[in-house]
């Protein structure tokens, strides 16, 4: 359902979108080491820009940036978000986490490979849709982007887009 209403604020809007599932995504347990999860979530993919990824208590958002944007960038409009950093090549290397500073974050940065950096922004799973359409609408205005890497099994089409495996 939170799906199909994030569908419906989005589309015939400025952004191409598909929907689907994903499975196999991994998230930070209470220890704060990552776990797999090994059932399928609704993902709303906004073409260039973002995925939307829809978990039983929240949504989160994931997008990209160029290495040296980070570095350049301030993150003062982002400042009243929750999100986190990491490597896009090494997804488990963690860049940015609630409680460090974005000179923290940039520090992490300047010492790592990464070309991309990826960020996943949470928010509650009761947000309104809108909010989300204006969130998105930020990312695009800011530089942020999205080419998906992921399996999405997409409900329209049943196709899958990318190369990693489903298990």
């Amino acid at each position: 359902m939170k799906q199909a209403q994030i569908v419906h604020a989005l589309f015939h809007r400025i952004f191409e979108i598909e929907f689907g599932w994903y499975n196999g995504h991994y998230h930070k347990n209470e220890n704060g080491d990552w776990s797999r999860e090994s059932y399928p979530i609704p993902v709303v993919e906004v073409k260039r820009f973002c995925d939307i990824e829809i978990s039983f208590d929240k949504i989160s958002v994931s997008t990209k940036m160029k290495r040296d944007a980070v570095l350049a960038y301030s993150f003062e409009k982002f400042a009243g978000y929750e999100f986190e950093a990491y490597g896009v090549e090494d997804y488990l290397a963690d860049f940015y986490h609630a409680g460090q500073t974005v000179q923290e974050m940039k520090e992490n940065i300047r010492a790592c490979d990464e070309a991309e950096i990826g960020f996943s922004f949470t928010f509650p799973f009761d947000i309104e849709e809108k909010q989300i359409f204006e969130f998105v609408k930020l990312l695009r205005r800011e530089g942020f982007y999205y080419e998906s890497e992921n399996i999405m099994i997409q409900d329209r089409t049943c196709r899958m887009i990318a190369e990693n495996d489903i298990n």
